[in-house]
């Protein structure tokens, strides 16, 4: 069938091109990304076209169909898969074009005191609770869950809210894997006090505890990502045992949410008390949960109803949204409610949007080609980064040249479920808000002298670093 065949093609010409990027850079952090994209993209459209030619894969998406739009294998979908897979590939090739050949400069480390980081953390966390405290005693009383309700009762201040959440857990992320990377770090020298492990055990747990309760994926599993590549980027020989096994415990942690984030706050005890074996199920929650099909049905739905681009929509709503909703509630939205409103969706569900879709309303079919070549300059620049490093660079740009790879690919799974207006939420969320903490946690080592060593564990360092 046609249908398997090109998915199986462009799914090993994918695989292909991430292998070579891989070889050329060997940085995980490519082959992370595009698994996401992968995911996110081309994953669910082995099932659909299991079952729809007859078959039975198992995977629980129908209740989607009912709710926002049947899939059929037709000429429509041929060309969903084929606009999908060109993106991901024509993002590649144009990372390889744009990758630099040379090998990164040796820099000096910087010095991490991880005090500013826990007490921006802790105040973020606070203030994001503050915020959504009289929601969760009105789902209390209401006997519902958190998620459902904090999720239909959004104001302007639920934004903050979630920006506050990854203040609370993105730069601790990048904090704690730079500590577990410990002296063999090639990018930063960690500054311990007795309470610095212990504050970030708290403040992770407190994290978890409150985005658990309130049903929310998303940032946890930014934060994860972005901590398993700070670490696996800062050790030239990761411990991969060691990385394996808190990513196994995150994606736990992630199904638990997910298995008890429509459970009624005032019922929660009782469920977990019953026991948690429904949640424990770590490979069923990654192969068949609904994020590989709402976004994945978009571009079907918008070619089948005939959905006509609107030419250069979301860039008008993302220059808009630079004055915040507190002050101008009624500003233009972003992109997806045309698409929901046009594919007849049932409002109000929240129902993802993928990235090539967005670029499709915007710009046609030369929209998807606009937008896999800017995601692939942008995350070509962030790799090549440490190449522009030069003597006289300040320390924003040195920190942006060292955590960009890791931030980046971090951002990759809200902003393949989002149109090109989430573009901004990655500037802010993965750049801005972690590089804020850390200008405030970092100075520059002073040196003894100016002149280069190796150290076997490091690499080439300026001798005053030690």
């Amino acid at each position: 069938m046609e249908y398997f065949a090109l998915l199986g093609v462009t799914t090993a010409i994918i695989a292909v091109l991430a292998w070579v990027l891989y070889r050329q850079r060997g940085d995980i952090g490519l082959v992370a990304g595009i698994v996401a994209l992968y995911y996110w993209s081309l994953y669910g459209a082995w099932s659909i076209i299991i079952d729809k030619s007859g078959g039975f894969s198992g995977q629980q998406y129908y209740y989607l169909e009912r709710k926002m739009f049947p899939v059929a294998l037709d000429g429509w979908y041929l060309i969903t898969i084929a606009l999908y897979a060109g993106f991901i590939i024509l993002m590649q090739l144009t990372i390889l074009a744009v990758l630099s050949r040379r090998r990164p400069r040796p820099i000096p480390r910087l010095v991490l005191r991880h005090d500013s980081i826990l007490a921006l953390g802790f105040v973020a966390a606070v203030a994001s609770y503050f915020l959504m405290r009289d929601k969760l005693s009105t789902a209390w009383a209401m006997n519902t869950s958190a998620y459902w309700y904090t999720r239909s009762q959004t104001d302007e201040w639920f934004t903050l809210h979630q920006v506050l959440n990854r203040v609370a857990l993105i730069p601790p992320a990048l904090g704690l894997a730079t500590l577990v990377a410990g002296r063999r770090s090639r990018f930063f020298i960690n500054v311990v006090r007795p309470y610095t492990w212990p504050g970030y055990l708290v403040l992770l747990a407190g994290m978890g505890t409150f985005t658990f309760v309130l049903g929310n994926k998303n940032e946890v599993f930014t934060a994860l990502l972005a901590g398993g590549l700070a670490y696996a980027g800062s050790l030239r020989k990761p411990n991969w045992w060691k990385l394996g096994l808190a990513v196994g415990c995150g994606l736990w942690f992630l199904a638990a949410i997910d298995f008890f984030r429509a459970t009624p706050l005032s019922g929660m005890r009782e469920a977990l008390e019953q026991g948690v074996s429904g949640s424990t199920d770590v490979g069923r929650f990654v192969a068949s949960s609904n994020e590989a099909f709402a976004a994945h049905f978009s571009m079907y739905g918008v070619l089948a109803t005939g959905t006509a681009p609107q030419f250069g929509y979301s860039l008008y709503s993302l220059a808009c949204s630079a004055i915040p909703r507190v002050i101008w509630p009624g500003r233009p939205r972003d992109i997806y409610l045309y698409y929901s409103e046009s594919v007849g969706t049932i409002q109000n569900q929240g129902y993802s949007l993928h990235h090539a879709t967005g670029w499709y309303l915007n710009f046609g079919y030369a929209g998807v080609a606009m937008g896999a070549i800017l995601l692939g300059l942008v995350w070509a620049g962030c790799l090549n980064a440490h190449q522009r490093i030069r003597r006289q660079s300040g320390l924003p740009f040195r920190l942006f040249a060292t955590i960009a790879p890791w931030v980046l690919v971090a951002g990759i799974p809200p902003l393949v479920r989002a149109g090109p207006e989430g573009y901004k939420g990655v500037l802010i969320d993965c750049f801005l808000v972690p590089m804020a903490a850390l200008v405030f946690a970092c100075r520059a080592k002073k040196v003894r002298r100016n002149k280069l060593v190796w150290q076997a564990d490091l690499g080439w360092v300026h001798e005053g670093v030690r």
